[in-house]
């Protein structure tokens, strides 16, 4: 995902070569495509309710039926594996901020989500967190990286079913399921969370006789860092079908998220209600 996964150069085997452009989208990126309005949509199966009812009538200026807007606070965690002889491995917590939230849309029915199509429109988390190893004195690593992808018309599809949100199709790049994944790479469909941008700094500290910074492709100090590519998801797994509750994870760890060096990183993600309103659907998200 970053350089400042280092740990994976904590032996003498080498790191893989640095990568000299700058990742970009990559260029089958999917549409999303809406079913609102249609006769498939939640809306429409509804549609004696919502045309004199409270929830999801429709007027001339608003253009389609007022929609749900669900926000979850996130927390999360971060897996670093696959280094060379698993001496880097390690995990870190991160999440937990009043602006670490992920934002769900979907349509009405009858007063409540319905079920279908939904899309996500805000992801927002940020990782913060120091790694240190002691290689005959230490070599530390602080990671402060913002996380952000937001579209009202939407970042990422996928389907409410029950209790699952499962994500639209998403075709990871290539080089997946190697060290060699990187943003470079990154994915492509309508279930990736498209732009995903990542900024910030890593902070390299060597004190260490083994290892330095240049070792991790990092200059002792400050490293700014900038991304942006589609990222994957795994299904959200709900605790009911309220909604008020969620698991990302995998058999092992979370999603995987692609890095520069020469490891393996995974997040997993838990989110928590924080609101569910009935909301002016965006003219983008009507399909008259």
């Amino acid at each position: 995902m970053n350089r400042a996964y280092w740990l994976s150069c904590l032996t003498l085997i080498g790191c893989a070569t640095e990568a000299e452009t700058t990742p970009t989208v990559p260029e089958e990126n999917a549409e999303i495509e809406m079913e609102w309005g249609s006769e498939e949509s939640g809306n429409e199966e509804n549609g004696e309710n919502g045309e004199n009812g409270e929830n999801g009538e429709e007027t001339e200026e608003q253009g389609c039926s007022d929609t749900w807007v669900l926000t979850y606070a996130l927390e999360g965690l971060i897996d670093i594996t696959h280094t060379p002889l698993n001496i880097g491995n390690a995990d870190a917590m991160v999440g937990g901020l009043d602006t670490d939230e992920i934002v769900i849309r979907t349509a009405d029915d009858n007063g409540k989500p319905a079920t279908g199509q939904i899309l996500m429109t805000s992801f927002d988390l940020l990782q913060d967190f120091t790694v240190s190893k002691n290689m005959l004195g230490d070599i530390t690593i602080v990671t402060d990286l913002h996380m952000t992808a937001a579209d009202e018309c939407g970042v990422a599809s996928g389907r409410l079913q029950g209790s699952t949100i499962s994500w639209d199709e998403c075709n990871y790049g290539p080089n997946h399921g190697t060290n060699n994944w990187s943003p470079y790479d990154g994915a492509y469909g309508a279930g990736c969370i498209r732009d995903y941008s990542i900024q910030g700094t890593v902070d390299c500290i060597d004190d260490s006789f083994i290892v330095n910074c240049e070792n991790g492709w990092l200059d002792e100090g400050e490293n700014n860092m900038s991304y942006i590519y589609n990222q994957p998801m795994l299904n959200l797994k709900f605790d009911s079908d309220e909604l008020e509750s969620f698991t990302m994870q995998g058999s092992s760890y979370g999603t995987e998220m692609p890095t520069e060096t020469n490891n393996r990183i995974w997040m997993t993600l838990y989110g928590s209600l924080k609101s569910k309103t009935l909301e002016p659907t965006p003219d983008c998200l009507c399909n008259n």
